[in-house]
């Protein structure tokens, strides 16, 4: 019976942490990063323009401040530092609209906001995915979820080797 009873302790607690982290990401795809990705995919200026705006918009409604650190704070990893970025991206997909398709202006600010979107972005995308984890779920958030990985680990070795190990009779 204790083998039973450590055993489920062990499954809920680290079932927990992984149901949570997977419901926490999901939240955060299907709120936000959802429209970046759909950006990405749209073949037209006006398609990726109007998720570019709702990619925005989610991030401004989930008021983002602060860095992706706890130390060692750069404009780098700053929420709105990297929102600046993201603005003059959606301000520039806005000038475009206005081009003529078929000149050579329009489609060298499509391959450089193609690219933008492709590479650069990855960055800034990773900071305010940070920020954002790290101001709605600091325990699942980077390095503190590896810390805390590593501490339930722990911990459920130690209650699996309690539960486990045969204790000594001291009867006497």
């Amino acid at each position: 019976m204790r083998k039973f009873i450590t055993t489920l302790i062990v499954v809920l607690v680290l079932g927990f942490h992984i149901v949570s982290e997977a419901y926490t990401m999901y939240l955060y795809d299907s709120r936000i990063q959802s429209y970046w990705d759909l950006a990405v995919k749209a073949s037209t200026l006006d398609q990726k323009a109007a998720f570019l705006d709702q990619f925005v918009d989610a991030l401004e409604a989930a008021n983002l401040h602060g860095n992706d650190a706890l130390i060692w704070a750069t404009p780098n990893n700053s929420a709105e530092q990297n929102m600046v970025a993201l603005k003059s991206l959606q301000k520039r997909m806005q000038e475009i609209k206005g081009m003529d398709v078929t000149s050579f202006q329009y489609q060298q600010a499509i391959s450089q906001i193609t690219a933008q979107e492709q590479g650069e972005a990855q960055s800034m995308l990773s900071t305010l995915r940070g920020v954002w984890f790290k101001s709605n779920h600091f325990w699942l958030w980077g390095k503190i979820d590896a810390l805390r990985w590593l501490l339930e680990i722990v911990v459920c070795g130690i209650i699996l080797i309690i539960g486990y190990v045969k204790l000594p009779d001291h009867r006497l």
